[in-house]
C-alpha cells in the first residue's frame, strides 16, 4: 500500500497486463476457500482492485517476450515474465514483492521491490 500511495502521490502512471486482475482475483477467492479471509472482506477487496487507476496492457502482445524471458532465467513461470516483459517494453520499473523473481533479475536495476 506504501507504493501505491507513493505513485498516486507521484502521479505515476501504472501499467499491468490484464493477468494482474485474474491472478488477483483467484488469490482472493483462495484466501476465501482457506479461511484466510470472509467472503465479505474478498468483495470488498476485488471492489477496490478493479477501480485502480491501472493501465491494463493486452498479456498477448508481450507473450513472445515472456516466453524468451522465461527460457533465458531457467524456464521461470512465464505468468511473471509477462510482467517484466510489459515493464520493458513500457521502459518503466518493475516493482514485485516476488523476491525470487527480484533475486532471478538482481541485475536489471529496472526490477525493485515495494516500498519498505
Amino acid at each position: 500500500m506504501r507504493t501505491m500511495r507513493r505513485l498516486s502521490s507521484e502521479k505515476a502512471e501504472i501499467i499491468a497486463p490484464r493477468l494482474l486482475l485474474t491472478e488477483c482475483a483467484n488469490a482472493l477467492l483462495t484466501g476465501v476457500k482457506r479461511g484466510k479471509w470472509t467472503g465479505a472482506a474478498a468483495d470488498l477487496a476485488y471492489g477496490f482492485l478493479v477501480k485502480l487507476p491501472f493501465r491494463l496492457a493486452d498479456d498477448a502482445h508481450y507473450l513472445d517476450r515472456a516466453w524468451e524471458l522465461s527460457r533465458r532465467y531457467d524456464n521461470h513461470p512465464i505468468y511473471d515474465m509477462v510482467y517484466v516483459a510489459v515493464a520493458e517494453g513500457a521502459g518503466t520499473t518493475l516493482i514485485t514483492a516476488d523476491g525470487n523473481l527480484r533475486s532471478r533479475l538482481n541485475h536489471l536495476a529496472w526490477v525493485n521491490g515495494p516500498d519498505a
